[in-house]
């Protein structure tokens, strides 16, 4: 959500679009790939796509490329219980076939050694997931408004270009040799019905882009050439800055092969196109290319569900669905090409000046609200998912706010119900307006799609507008404004769990700096709360945790031991405890991932660092390294930078021995062979809530006390590095437990699943809003 937007500087503010961090590490790890072959997906170069963005949440980034949603919630006790069965999930790496008409999962050897567009295929099918094959038939079905069948005919009558006799396109060669001009040929066609049906006045253009590279979101040494694109000009499109042409004003793309030469691959690499339309057109609720040949077309659909591909249709037996096709993908109408009509923007020079955005008011009016063109937004950076792009705006007077668009799945509570519960209450994101229901995913797919599939979960878009608050918390200007803003969130996480609502996603991208000069409560504000649960006034979500999404960084050891290859231990729900421990990683990731302000440590998450040890895909090792560093080790045994004071790392290190008896006791009572005192176990922590809060928000103001103090902010000493003993916090108040309970083993859980499981509800991203 909103850092200044969920995104702006929001907390999503970076207008980078990057792969998923599961993407890059498979494609690292593909010794196959031949160094021709092009960095990882369309958005990051190698060498950048090895670095852990700092200016985000990995957990973001990760989530972007969302999977199956969440499973029902299944009411859970404080007594562990047995976990509950799932929608199945599909891999994330699945992809189709190298033929021309069957998918076998698999790409052929030629794909990975030879084909330097393998990896941003393979990015893209790791975002939307392998996408089905529907009948050619439901081709028919689109653009039935665009034009009627008697203007087709008689364009089609009158035209030199089709033989209505011998049904076939005149100029499209039946049988392709070396040298058989085929794509200009078909141009040929696509823009004489442009010109004579389109009705587009000249704002749609057939261009030859062969030779044309369209640079990839983020990183202009990722691009795309396909055969043509439909260049278009209005209110949604805009020139890119160094050329005429680019996936900032297309309306589509058409690939153009021969029938002897086409594979599945090729079908795919449209999805690649699709892909970077989303990210570069802000306001796209869909987006469909086709690929054509002699003979025959098929298109490829891609929206927030992921997408579908259909079967050929024969374009000469079938000349007005083809000419329907073409008049749908270059309509001058942006909601027939798939665009978000509500948001809208002046173009001059090519270039957008200024902007609308149109929504519900507080009185559930329609209002029209003003853009922010310069201030920073956030975009998830993947299409399938969430999708959440927040925008920054303005009212009539002036104040600024932020406009969240998201897209939830069936199963998923509403965030705005959330956050119409926590009205009132300090350190959380405060809405004033919502609107549900604009579009579904299940409204865009053919009437012949298998909506029972199991890796298609329909999604809803909601827009919610709220207030705009200040930089995400990893923008910290002073150690004592990050660490006021850390204590002031988990204040605002409390006051959520008074008012029955468990966050589960505490994230550093999901802390905001209040606004200038605000007081005490109001200094870090949480937010986005898409992945909240009710508790009913209790310690719990009453969701037990059984697919782990995103990195893990954040994670508790209760939420990362939460798979179903844990067999020493019963499933749990997700508790107060586990977001109280994430927040003491937030603080390890500002201690050992900043060496100053704005200054992220070089190397931070390199796998050998501590922070990418965390963060380590095998879940068994981030989970003894997380283990290990909060049971013996801490900041004195990996000294964060001499950047942070005395009293932040003595902070860190107080909060450390205050969690370790906690998170200790709570795996304890998971013990399949304590079973029957588990119950009792996790009753006695439960029964100290209250004091869990207020003495780790003591700890905080012990903190916030020696920083104001003249010199309270120097950097420390090379000899200051090393931690006195810290005496055990005011008790760690984990009752009876309290040192009895032997560390709970591990065990190897090594397949990560698919960052958009909401187990509870799928989260977002957060890439380059643009």
């Amino acid at each position: 959500m909103p850092a200044s937007s969920k995104e702006p500087t929001l907390t999503r503010s970076q207008t980078r679009a990057q792969p998923a961090q599961q993407t890059r590490r498979a494609a690292m790890q593909n010794s196959r790939t031949k160094a021709k072959a092009q960095p990882n997906v369309g958005t990051r170069s190698a060498a950048a796509s090895r670095q852990r963005p700092l200016t985000r949440s990995v957990t973001a980034a990760n989530r972007a490329q969302q999977d199956a949603p969440p499973t029902e919630p299944k009411p859970a006790s404080s007594t562990p219980v047995a976990p509950v069965s799932s929608k199945p999930e599909s891999s994330s790496t699945s992809t189709t076939s190298d033929t021309s008409s069957s998918s076998s999962g698999e790409y052929s050897s030629y794909d990975e050694t030879e084909d330097e567009l393998y990896p941003q295929r393979k990015a893209a099918i790791s975002d939307l997931h392998e996408l089905p094959t529907v009948d050619g038939a439901c081709l028919k079905e689109l653009y039935t408004d665009v034009a009627s069948d008697r203007i087709i005919n008689a364009f089609l009558t009158k035209s030199s270009l089709y033989d209505s006799e011998k049904r076939v396109w005149v100029d499209i060669p039946q049988e392709t040799y070396p040298g058989t001009d085929l794509k200009t040929a078909v141009i040929k066609i696509v823009r004489s019905i442009i010109q004579d049906l389109g009705h587009s006045k000249g704002i749609r253009d057939v261009i030859d882009t062969r030779n044309t590279k369209l640079p990839h979101i983020g990183d202009p040494t990722q691009s795309s050439k396909p055969d043509m694109a439909i260049k278009a000009l209005g209110p949604s499109f805009s020139v890119p800055c160094a050329s005429t042409i680019g996936f900032s004003n297309i309306a589509s793309v058409f690939d153009v092969k021969c029938d002897a030469d086409v594979r599945e691959r090729h079908a795919d690499q449209l999805a690649v196109y699709n892909r970077q339309i989303f990210f570069h057109q802000l306001n796209r609720l869909f987006a469909r290319s086709l690929l054509i040949t002699e003979t025959r077309v098929r298109l490829v659909h891609c929206d927030r569900s992921g997408g579908y591909k259909t079967d050929w249709l024969n374009i000469h037996e079938d000349p007005v669905t083809l000419i329907r096709l073409i008049l749908g993908l270059s309509s001058p109408r942006e909601a027939v090409l798939g665009l978000d009509t509500s948001i809208q923007w002046t173009i001059k020079n090519g270039r957008k000046v200024a902007g609308t955005i149109t929504t519900l008011d507080f009185h559930r009016k329609r209002v029209k609200y003003q853009l922010v063109m310069g201030r920073p937004y956030f975009v998830a950076p993947s299409v399938r998912g969430v999708g959440t792009v927040c925008w920054v705006a303005k009212d009539k007077a002036g104040k600024h706010i932020v406009i969240k668009d998201s897209w939830r799945v069936d199963i998923q509570v509403p965030e705005y119900t959330f956050l119409e519960k926590a009205r009132g209450n300090s350190g959380v994101a405060w809405m004033f307006a919502y609107e549900d229901g604009r579009v579904q995913t299940k409204a865009l797919r053919p009437g012949n799609f298998d909506f029972d599939a199991p890796d298609f979960y329909n999604r809803t878009m909601c827009r919610v507008s709220m207030e705009c608050y200040g930089a995400p918390l990893h923008e910290f200007t002073s150690q004592r404004q990050a660490i006021a803003a850390l204590r002031d969130a988990i204040q605002g996480h409390w006051n959520l769990l008074r008012a029955g609502i468990l966050h589960r996603d505490v994230s550093i991208d999901n802390i905001l700096f209040g606004k200038d000069g605000a007081e005490e409560g109001h200094r870090g504000i949480l937010i986005d709360l898409e992945m909240a649960a009710s508790t009913g006034g209790g310690p719990t979500s009453r969701v037990i945790t059984e697919n782990r999404f995103g990195t893990y960084l954040y994670h508790s050891i209760a939420v990362l031991r939460s798979g179903r290859d844990e067999r020493l231990l019963l499933p749990a729900a997700h508790d107060y405890l586990d977001d109280l421990e994430s927040f003491f990683w937030i603080l390890c990731h500002l201690l050992h991932g900043y060496e100053g302000v704005r200054r992220p440590v070089p190397d931070a998450f390199d796998p050998e660092s501590l922070l990418g040890r965390f963060e380590n895909p095998q879940v068994a090792s981030a989970t003894a390294i997380k283990q290990e560093y909060l049971a013996t080790e801490g900041p004195s045994f990996a000294p964060p930078s001499l950047f942070w004071s005395d009293a932040c790392v003595e902070l860190c290190e107080a909060f450390r021995v205050y969690m370790a008896p906690i998170v200790k006791a709570k795996g304890s009572s998971r013990f399949r062979k304590n079973a029957a005192i588990g119950h009792t176990i996790l009753q006695d922590l439960y029964n100290n809530i209250n004091h869990h809060y207020t003495d780790i928000i003591s700890f905080f103001d012990t903190a916030l006390e020696k920083l104001v103090r003249p010199g309270g902010e120097a950097p420390r000493r090379e000899e200051s590095t090393s931690l006195p003993p810290t005496p055990a916090a005011p008790g760690g108040r984990v009752g009876r437990t309290s040192g009895s309970s032997p560390s709970t083993p591990v065990t190897a859980n090594l397949k990560r699943p698919r960052e958009d499981v909401l187990n509870a509800p799928v989260k977002r991203r957060r890439l380059a809003d643009a």
